[in-house]
């Protein structure tokens, strides 16, 4: 790898050891051919090829010989691996020495050094050494100026390298050098083109292996090439991105090339001063190397620079520096140039005797540099290579035509038995549709008979339920106010069923066509305003600001209770969702022959999913669960919609609200006139919920807290507690985790289905919570499924009930886990009161209660330790508790306050220490277990213990001394 000089670039190299080689040029030649047919033999079978040697040895040999530096300890190493029979470590070796040899101009050494590494490396079957081997010979080449020969030896690397499946960085790197070189050969000739070509090609690969010495010499070629065509704008571009990743490298000596572009391009643009100091830089960094070669082309540029400036004693410096060193490395296309100087310099002194001689030898020089029946001999190549590139296309191209033509005929052939295929489809298609509409019309007749039955079934409903509201309605006359309001929860009950009832048996006649005889002719724009006129009152009680837009009068056919149940269900939804202070908006206008109407709420709006299924019936979107209903109301209206040929969509948004589009086709066909007056149209008002009233917190009491999100439901269950207990109300999952965490209720009562946070969640949610981990949880839902009970008992209910359910049971139910929590607390009372010797089988509890018990023993013990009062709200806020959450949690488990327990542990500790030791005083006693006073300690001793400290050591006494004389 090299960089190209802008002055010189291969031509330099040419005929450098012409005297010497010139007769044996023919006799290398030949034996290269050769060497060069067995390689062309070989590349074919590359791929099958297997690697001479695995990555470790290469690994392990690659260290050996980096090991040595320079040119008498390569040579030593390289003896040492032929004796010792390391192949792998004998062709590396020849590979470095090769190098160093040539860094230092010795040519004819270094191809020597490299054609042995070649002849081993193809003797074991090692293609990337092969392939380096090539490309460092082609190099020499290139450095003595045999161009010819340094082309077939990068064109088979390259070939080797390409026809190889090797993927790995150094056959990559390989191929990219073997471009490099090509470049390199064809820029030297003049070959713009090709030469920028197989050089992008080479920077595109260094890109891809990263490599900033391989990019910062492909972009100073490419920068070279730039100046050689007069573009010194890209030049300069090119040179610098060179001069960057040289720096990156830390390459010297292409940091010493780059400015020595750098000054090329100043002294073009006659900045002579810049020039100099760009050549000086580059000459002192490279001056001290040994690669005298490079080094001359700073002392030529800057005696040429000299010369242009016609400061004679600088050139005579410079060039009698050069010439000696252009001589002893017998580089001609050096000499040639010094020569080219001293004839200038010469012929502007006036010393025409010293100029002639100068211009015959710079001439002489220059014309051995090139010759004809080389440069044919490079062409020839060049053809010889383009011409089996173009039989490669050629082979390509009929392979290609054949395989067309063979897939042409299977085409022929598949399609011949797709129709064979497609014939076979349609008779079955057929058949099946004949099948179909067999079917169709037997599902027909099940249709009917089903809507027929369902028809009667629900008048079969209507009756008891007459009776059930003139009872409820007879029953609300009583004076009785608890009666009343059984009733009137009851008549509510029967007019929401009876009310669901309707609209099936309406969603029944549209679908079975009912009601053809109903079409009337009429303004139906004072229509539509008399059904908004109906929901004006309760717009205003709800803050709600209903707006009705008609842009015109619209005379059509239409079906009055049609239109009065699709106004209806669609304002009670838009109602039903739409919060205080909100606003819907109706706008009715006509298009051609088809009335649109919009209704618009700022309500919470749908999700995608439920927009997409909002008009099937029975159907609940997830954000719906707060406004739960029958799922009726719109499939009724998209039923309706239906029957008079219209169309239904809606826009939905979430937190935004819902835009409902109604699309029905305007006819003037039928005579009737329409009469409705405001008393025929009654709303459908969505039920507003009243608030449960809760019950008053009594200290100590028992308190349930009931979750429910419908209202009813809630105040059922609550009532047959209300006269026993503290009843407190939440109407979804998540209000009802924040009221236990912030009451600390001794039940729960929770429904399965709600919004925000569900049953289940509730039930996992409360088990995780220190706080109210302890309290009893009941489920009351629909869903009765074995699956969904064992959900429950799995999140951590402890009872589960399905609706409609026994209120007796509910109450036993109740009674009986309070019962259970109670038995627990006198249980907990008794196991609790550690002392602190017993504080270590805590860690054998699993039971959340017991955990936090023992936490709270041991903060108590950790107090009374310290000899520090222990407060009430410390020790809460140690819990992470609030005082009031503190006290009902250790009250539901033990069944004592707080002050109580803590007293409680103070004289079991004293009665452990009197345990301990019979000697100690009273007062120590009192003062370590936590007493401020004596009298204190002996009240407390006796409340708890039933006996007075003095007798409680003398019944110990006497008891020791009984068990010692036994």
């Amino acid at each position: 790898m090299k960089h190209c000089n802008h002055h010189t670039s291969d031509l330099q190299f040419l005929h450098r050891f012409f005297p010497i080689f010139e007769k044996k040029r023919l006799r290398q030649a030949f034996v290269a051919s050769g060497f060069l047919l067995f390689i062309c033999l070989l590349t074919a079978s590359c791929k099958k090829q297997a690697a001479g040697f695995t990555a470790e040895e290469r690994h392990v040999a690659d260290s050996i010989v980096r090991a040595a530096h320079g040119i008498e300890a390569l040579t030593r190493l390289q003896k040492q691996q032929e004796r010792a029979g390391n192949k792998l470590g004998n062709i590396i070796a020849l590979r470095e020495l090769g190098k160093e040899l040539r860094n230092e101009s010795r040519f004819e050494e270094a191809i020597g050094f490299h054609s042995e590494g070649l002849r081993l490396a193809q003797a074991a079957g090692d293609t990337s050494e092969w392939v380096q081997a090539l490309n460092n010979i082609g190099t020499d080449y290139r450095r003595m100026g045999v161009l010819d020969m340094a082309q077939e030896y990068h064109t088979k690397a390259c070939m080797l390298s390409e026809e190889c499946s090797d993927t790995s960085f150094t056959a990559r790197k390989n191929r990219v050098v073997s471009l490099n070189g090509l470049g390199n050969i064809y820029m030297t000739l003049g070959n713009h083109e090709r030469a920028t070509e197989l050089l992008r090609r080479a920077l595109k690969g260094e890109q891809a292996l990263n490599s900033d010495i391989g990019q910062a010499i492909n972009y100073a070629n490419l920068g070279s090439i730039f100046e050689q065509q007069g573009k010194t704008d890209s030049a300069w571009v090119y040179y610098h991105l060179s001069m960057a990743h040289n720096q990156r490298a830390h390459n010297t000596l292409g940091m010493a090339l780059c400015h020595n572009y750098f000054g090329s391009l100043y002294e073009k643009a006659h900045q002579y001063d810049k020039a100099i100091s760009e050549y000086e830089t580059s000459y002192q960094l490279m001056k001290d190397s040994k690669d005298e070669w490079h080094a001359l082309n700073a002392l030529i540029a800057l005696a040429g620079i000299s010369n242009a400036m016609h400061d004679e004693a600088k050139t005579l410096d410079y060039l009698s520096r050069a010439k000696p060193i252009a001589e002893r490395i017998l580089s001609k296309e050096h000499l040639a140039d010094i020569y080219t100087l001293y004839y200038k310099h010469y012929k502007r002194t006036g010393d025409h005797r010293s100029a002639l001689y100068a211009h015959e030898q710079a001439t002489n020089l220059k014309d051995s540099v090139l010759d004809m029946e080389k440069m044919n001999r490079i062409q020839n190549i060049s053809l010889n290579i383009e011409r089996n590139r173009q039989k490669r296309v050629v082979e390509e191209a009929r392979l290609k035509l054949e395989q067309e033509r063979m897939a042409r005929h299977i085409g022929y052939a598949i399609f011949g038995l797709v129709l064979l295929v497609l014939v076979g489809v349609l008779a079955t298609f057929f058949y099946i549709q004949r099948i179909h509409r067999r079917n169709h019309l037997a599902l027909k007749q099940l249709s009917e008979l089903r809507e027929s039955f369902f028809t009667n079934i629900t008048h079969e409903f209507r009756t008891p339920l007459t009776i059930i509201l003139g009872l409820s309605h007879e029953m609300q006359k009583t004076e009785s106010k608890a009666v009343r309001q059984k009733a009137e929860t009851i008549e509510q009950q029967g007019k929401g069923l009876l009310s669901l009832i309707n609209q099936l048996l309406d969603i029944s006649k549209v679908k079975s066509a009912v009601g053809n005889s109903d079409w009337y002719n009429g303004n139906i724009t004072a229509h539509l305003t008399m059904i908004i006129e109906t929901y004006r009152d309760y717009a205003h009680s709800r803050n709600i600001n209903l707006q009705f837009l008609a842009k015109e009068t619209v005379v059509m056919d239409f079906i009055p209770h049609y239109v009065n149940k699709l106004m209806n269900n669609l304002l009670s939804n838009a109602f039903k969702f739409t919060p205080e202070y909100g606003k819907i908006d109706v706008s009715v206008w006509r298009e051609k022959d088809h009335l649109f109407i919009d209704i618009t709420d700022t309500g919470e709006g749908m999700d995608k999913e439920t927009a997409a299924h909002v008009f099937e019936a029975f159907y609940q979107g997830k954000n719906e669960m707060q406004h739960i209903g029958t799922g009726v109301g719109l499939a009724l209206v998209k039923q309706i919609v239906d029957a008079v040929a219209g169309s239904i969509t809606v826009e939905s948004k979430m937190g935004k609200g819902s835009t409902f589009h109604v699309c029905i086709p305007i006819h003037n066909t039928v005579k009737r006139k329409a009469t409705a007056t405001p008393e025929t149209i009654k709303p459908l008002l969505p039920k507003l919920k009243a608030p449960l009233a809760e019950g008053k917190y009594k200290e100590n009491a028992c308190q349930l807290l009931i979750i429910e999100d419908n209202a009813d439901i809630a105040a059922y269950i609550g009532g047959q507690f209300a006269d026993q207990y503290a009843v407190s109300y939440a109407s979804n999952g998540r209000e009802g985790l924040q009221k236990a965490q912030e009451l600390v209720p001794d039940l729960i009562i929770t429904d399965l289905m709600m919004p925000e946070i569900d049953g289940l969640e509730v039930c996992r949610q409360v088990r995780t919570n220190e706080i109210i981990s302890h309290i009893p949880i009941i489920i009351v839902t629909a869903k009765i499924t074995e699956e969904e009970r064992i959900k429950g008992i799995e999140a951590g209910a402890d009872a589960y009930l399905s609706k409609p359910f026994n209120s007796q049971e509910l109450q036993t139910r109740v009674e009986a886990l309070l019962t259970g929590r109670k038995l627990l607390q006198e249980k907990f009372a008794t196991t609790m009161e550690l002392n602190e010797n017993e504080e270590q089988d805590s860690e054998q509890t699993t039971d959340a209660d017991m955990r936090f018990l023992i936490k709270v023993t041991t903060a108590v013990y950790l107090q009374l330790n310290k000899n520090k009062e222990i407060d009430v709200a410390f020790l809460a806020s140690s819990m992470c508790m609030s005082p009031r959450q503190f006290h009902r949690k250790i009250h539901a488990l033990t069944g004592y306050a707080p002050a109580a327990y803590i007293q409680r542990l103070k004289i079991k500790k004293a009665r452990n220490m009197l345990d301990k030791d019979m000697i100690i005083s009273f007062t120590e006693v009192a003062y370590q277990c936590g007493f401020d006073a004596y009298p204190n300690f002996v009240r407390a001793f006796k409340n708890v213990c039933g006996v007075t400290p003095s007798d409680y050591r003398r019944d110990q006494a006497t008891l020791v001394s009984d068990t010692a004389s036994n």
